[in-house]
């Protein structure tokens, strides 16, 4: 009999602390704030008879009055847990870090040279090998490759070429580290610049396109091998930061894609192929890949297949999740609970709720 623990917990700041590098991080407020009050998200993504990690003050029987089969769990429980599998929202050093002091034991998780390697994977730089890879396979190139700039000369050169376009930091969380250059970059932009450039080391600079619809594939990589598990499209704000996506059945979110794109099925399967190759060896767990449609100079429809990878869980999981495994659909978003909406997703005793409109 299996008595392995599957154990789920939601820390979004895992890419902020990525961006740190260390098991010192804190925090800044609003993602403290917004752990605490979505904590209940992964009950939507654990699979049946799971653990879902949750505070002491959690509505412990939240998830059975909502049909949903997991067992939520305190911190004080975790040192009297063993053979324990977990899945946070995201790796870090700091997610290690918090674990170990809520009493996981260190044979239950990630050692720091696998973190480390992780953190690598994470950085934006791996897009451009994947892209690399890509036109390999495919033939053709669909899309301009990111470009990364280690000085601040060799980024003006970029914007001063490409005057509408996006600049980077290597790690970021939540569309914080994505800055859009408009024409002539403004002063605060070189400032910004020159500090991700000091801490981070370099910049990712891509030329802006005339998008015409945000969406991604979800994956999972599992045994050295990496696998579609469905698909996402969704909306951002001004600040590329997620506003919202499709809740529906994975046919029909590829469908909505694929008839905008065609070939979308050739440029999906060589992309898990080079994810297999380049990062299903050293990483198990979700993977997200963000593309957009495009508008060429043209008037056709292109593809750029990896504009973002996360290494992570990712809110178009959610969404995929709530429209696959549990039949919903409609809109995901984070929002006000004030918000009219059919479903509340997550309690809404907080200014923060996950929510079905």
């Amino acid at each position: 009999m299996d008595t392995t623990r599957h154990i789920y917990w939601f820390n979004p700041a895992s890419d902020l602390s990525l961006a740190d590098g260390t098991d010192n991080y804190t925090p800044p407020r609003f993602a403290a704030e917004l752990q605490h009050a979505l904590q209940l998200l992964p009950c939507w993504l654990a699979p049946a008879g799971a653990m879902v990690l949750v505070t002491d003050d959690c509505d412990r029987s939240w998830p059975a009055r909502h049909g949903i089969d997991v067992e939520l769990i305190t911190p004080a429980q975790l040192p009297l847990l063993d053979n324990c599998i977990f899945h946070p929202w995201g790796w870090s050093h700091a997610t290690r870090r918090d674990l170990l002091r809520m009493g996981a034991t260190e044979q239950n998780l990630p050692d720091i040279a696998l973190l480390d390697a992780l953190r690598q994977l994470a950085h934006r730089r791996t897009t451009i090998a994947v892209h690399r890879q890509l036109m390999s396979l495919l033939g053709t190139q669909l899309w301009p490759r990111p470009v990364e700039c280690v000085t601040m000369q060799q980024v003006m050169r970029f914007v001063d070429d490409n005057p509408r376009c996006y600049v980077k930091a290597p790690w970021s969380g939540s569309g914080r580290g994505i800055y859009r250059v408009e024409h002539q970059p403004a002063r605060e932009f070189v400032q910004w610049c020159g500090g991700v450039l000091r801490r981070q080391g370099s910049v990712l600079c891509e030329t802006a396109l005339d998008r015409t619809m945000d969406c991604a594939v979800e994956f999972e990589c599992r045994d050295g091998e990496c696998r579609v598990v469905g698909y996402s499209v969704f909306d951002v704000d001004a600040h590329n930061q997620y506003a919202g996506g499709l809740v529906d059945a994975a046919a029909t979110l590829h469908a909505l894609i694929a008839a905008r794109y065609p070939a979308l099925d050739e440029v999906v399967e060589a992309l898990r192929q080079t994810l297999t190759t380049l990062v299903a060896p050293h990483y198990a767990g979700p993977l997200g890949a963000d593309m957009i449609l495009y508008r060429t100079s043209t008037g056709g429809t292109s593809i750029n297949p990896c504009v973002e990878l996360n290494l992570r869980h990712t809110m178009g999981m959610v969404a995929a999740a709530l429209g696959q495994r549990h039949a919903m659909r409609g809109r995901f978003v984070i929002a006000p609970p004030t918000t009219p909406h059919r479903l509340a997703l997550t309690p809404t005793s907080a200014r923060q709720a996950a929510l079905l409109v």
